[in-house]
C-alpha cells in the first residue's frame, strides 16, 4: 500500500513539475522562411538595365527564391552568379559551381530561379559574354520581423534542465522517504 501511495506521489510531483515548466518557458520559435522575389533584368552590350540603373545592385535574404525575368535588346547573352566566389569568367558558357540561365537573344528571353541557401555575402553576378554586364547580388542572413535570430542555447535547453532537476529531486525524495519507512518497519 505505501509503494502505491508513493508512487502516486512521485507521478503528480512529476506531472505538477512539467506542467509548471512547460507553461510558461517552451514559448514556440518563429519560423523563418524566405520570400518569392521577382527581378527583371535586361541585358545589353553596355550593361544590365542600362537605360535606367545600370548593373543594379541585387539585394535578398538567405531562403528566398529568386526568380530573374531576363530579356536582351541587342545580343545574345547568359546571366551567371558566382556562387564559388571564383570569379566572373566571360568565356560564353557557365562555369561550374555557378547558377547560370540559358541563353537569351532579342524576342527569346529566358528565366532563372535560384533558391538562396547560400551563406550571406556579397557575390558577383555577370554575362558569361560581355564583361560590361557585372553586378553585385548581395545575400543578407534570414530575418524574422525584421530582427536577425540568434540562437540561445540556454534557451532553448534551460526548460529541459530545469525539468531534469526537478526529476531528480522527486526521485531522491522518494528513495529517501522509502528507506526511511523501511528502517521504521525493522
Amino acid at each position: 500500500m505505501v509503494d502505491r501511495r508513493l508512487s502516486i506521489m512521485v507521478l503528480s510531483a512529476l506531472l505538477l513539475g512539467g506542467a509548471i515548466l512547460a507553461s510558461d518557458n517552451l514559448t514556440p520559435l518563429p519560423r523563418v522562411h524566405g520570400a518569392n522575389v521577382s527581378i527583371s533584368l535586361v541585358g545589353t552590350l553596355s550593361g544590365w538595365n542600362s537605360s535606367t540603373t545600370p548593373n543594379p545592385k541585387i539585394t535578398v535574404n538567405q531562403g528566398d527564391v529568386v526568380t530573374i525575368s531576363l530579356s536582351s535588346l541587342d545580343t545574345t547573352h547568359q546571366f551567371a552568379l558566382d556562387v564559388d566566389k571564383d570569379g566572373a569568367k566571360f568565356t560564353g558558357s557557365c562555369s561550374s559551381g555557378d547558377t547560370c540561365s540559358g541563353l537569351f537573344a532579342p524576342g527569346a528571353p529566358a528565366s532563372v530561379m535560384i533558391s538562396v541557401n547560400f551563406a550571406p555575402g556579397t557575390y558577383t553576378y555577370f554575362c558569361t559574354f560581355h564583361s560590361t554586364m557585372v553586378g553585385s547580388f548581395v545575400v543578407n542572413s534570414s530575418t524574422v520581423g525584421g530582427t536577425a535570430l540568434t540562437p540561445d542555447i540556454w534557451s532553448l535547453i534551460g526548460p529541459y534542465l530545469g525539468l531534469a532537476m526537478v526529476l531528480v529531486a522527486v526521485v531522491a525524495t522518494a528513495a529517501y522517504v522509502r528507506r526511511n519507512r523501511r528502517k521504521q518497519a525493522k
